[in-house]
């Protein structure tokens, strides 16, 4: 027994791992390069064509530096295995390792057995591709289902030794976000000010305005230039580290009202007006894009992730981390705990009772409010033209948007389902049927984050459908295409409500002042 467990914690797991997916990663360097091993010339050539016809902007530019992108996630992978058994690993939050390890893992070796599967009964022949050398299948597959395996048992084997005498480091870095918030949002703001000095001084790679983005039509900032914007950019976020670093100080009166106006009104803009609803498809197409890639078709979910919509998900990781700021200093200005925001000596506030009543509510019009879309969609893939015209039908089945939208239907489902949650049992506690995890309680974040996101991305859709209006009573025919849409606002604020009131109803002692659950908000 005392054998099989030091078998199972062997750190030698991780440093097989760390190399599994080194050959690949110098094979695709060499690829980028054009060095041609293991491959033909012409191969060479096609690649590199393909590459600058239809990569992403962000793997386009590497590949002429001669990076590959994939090459790239190879390598951050292996640096991933390695710091499972290294000790600077130990110094980073075990969620951050576990949980990539895990997801990561399970979903290399599903691909490479597919893979095989396909290769064993003939879907895919080798033969097909001549410009390729025999022992790049090997070297790929056999690499990426090497890591899977060996990154897994590496992550259970650095599971089992940290269980127990973890760091207080990795232990509670949650919950001392009020100490770290504020550096990372002055990091943040930091680069995101010297990218716009570099924009000021006709740097290419603006993401903003019409003449950079013409998918940017409903955006806020769909008029703005480089040469007008930047300097904007520069500026605010210079007002922005001055203001981040006035945090540590107390004070009062104007000065703290005019900090948390400013702080609040980044944290708004960052969140919800640099945003559209391109962000929301992104997160949407995701789990649909990976289940159609494991059955072999293909969906161009990678053309949605372009340079504009990149910016929008950093700038949500900056307003998040401008809101966290700004609620902090907001509750220690006013002498009030920073992590639970509740004063002692007072006894008003949202109660336990309150947000578990009001929670309920909230949480049913948000599974309520998109079943409307989800009906519609179902409809239209299982061939009912509801609220569309016959020919609008057809072109929907031709084209396979019907597909793609009961797609996002069944997403949406899922998204219902986990809404639940918000309310039931097993959004406290993890259900029996959970590996490693049954019995055990949910953390709140795990809930919170994603629930709170988004609604985020919900409701920014749903502002941009409302601006909208004019297009929608276009072709009353087709009113089951659009009215859906109107209920995003309604589903996002809903959402964001009900993880509110989650928050409010687990929150609990706070360990930090001591104050229980029925105190003051």
């Amino acid at each position: 027994m005392l054998k099989q467990r030091a078998w199972l914690s062997s750190k030698r797991w991780g440093y097989i791992a760390s190399l599994a997916l080194v050959p690949y990663a110098i094979l695709k360097l060499l690829w980028a390069n054009g060095i041609a091993v293991l491959i033909s010339q012409e191969g060479i050539e096609e690649l590199h064509a393909s590459m600058q016809a239809n990569a992403d902007p962000i793997s386009k530019w590497l590949f002429d530096i001669g990076i590959d992108a994939t090459a790239l996630m190879a390598l951050i992978a292996s640096l991933l295995a390695l710091a499972l058994v290294a000790e600077w690993g130990k110094k980073l939050p075990r969620g951050i390792l576990l949980a990539p390890a895990y997801l990561g893992g399970l979903f290399f070796v599903f691909i490479s057995l597919v893979t095989f599967y396909k290769i064993m009964t003939g879907d895919i022949r080798l033969a097909d591709n001549p410009d390729f050398g025999t022992w790049v299948t090997p070297i790929v597959y056999g690499g990426f289902f090497a890591w899977g395996v060996t990154v897994s048992m590496a992550a259970w084997s650095y599971g089992m030794r940290t269980r127990v005498g973890r760091s207080r480091h990795s232990a509670h870095w949650r919950k001392r976000w009020p100490q770290w918030t504020r550096n990372a949002a002055i990091v943040w703001t930091v680069i995101y000010g010297a990218l716009g000095v570099y924009w000021s001084l006709g740097g290419p790679g603006f993401p903003l305005g019409l003449a950079n983005d013409p998918a940017a039509k409903a955006s806020v900032f769909r008029h703005a230039a480089a040469q007008t914007a930047g300097p904007v950019i520069v500026a605010l976020c210079v007002l922005g580290i001055i203001a981040l670093y006035s945090f540590k100080f107390k004070v009062r009166g104007a000065i703290r009202t005019i900090l948390l106006a400013f702080a609040w009104s980044v944290s708004v803009t960052l969140c919800f007006f640099v945003m559209d609803a391109r962000a929301l498809i992104v997160v949407a197409y995701a789990p649909i894009a990976l289940v159609v890639s494991i059955f072999g078709a293909s969906l161009p979910f990678f053309e949605f992730i372009t340079l504009p919509v990149v910016n929008q998900f950093v700038c949500l990781a900056g307003g998040l981390l401008w809101t966290a700021t700004a609620l902090t200093f907001g509750r220690r200005s006013r002498e009030a705990c920073e992590h639970c925001g509740r004063t002692h000596g007072t006894a008003h506030g949202m109660t336990t009772d309150f947000a578990a009543r009001w929670g309920r509510r909230a949480t049913y019009v948000a599974i309520i409010s998109p079943a409307y879309y989800e009906v519609t969609r179902i409809a239209w893939l299982l061939g009912f033209p509801l609220g569309i015209t016959n020919d609008m039908l057809r072109d929907l089945q031709e084209s396979g948007a019907a597909g793609a939208g009961a797609g996002l239907a069944l997403v949406s489902i899922g998204g219902s389902f986990l809404t639940r949650g918000l309310i039931k049992s097993w959004g406290e506690t993890f259900p029996h049927w959970l590996p490693m995890l049954a019995g055990k309680r949910v953390p709140p974040a795990l809930a919170i984050v994603p629930a709170g996101i988004v609604s985020i991305l919900i409701t920014v859709t749903g502002m941009q459908v409302i601006f909208d209006l004019s297009s929608i009573g276009e072709d009353l025919r087709n009113w089951g295409a659009t009215t859906p849409l109107l209920l995003l606002p309604i589903w996002g604020i809903t959402l964001g409500a009900a993880s509110i009131f989650y928050y409010y109803r687990r929150r609990g002692l706070c360990q930090r002042c001591g104050s229980d659950r029925t105190e003051a908000a």
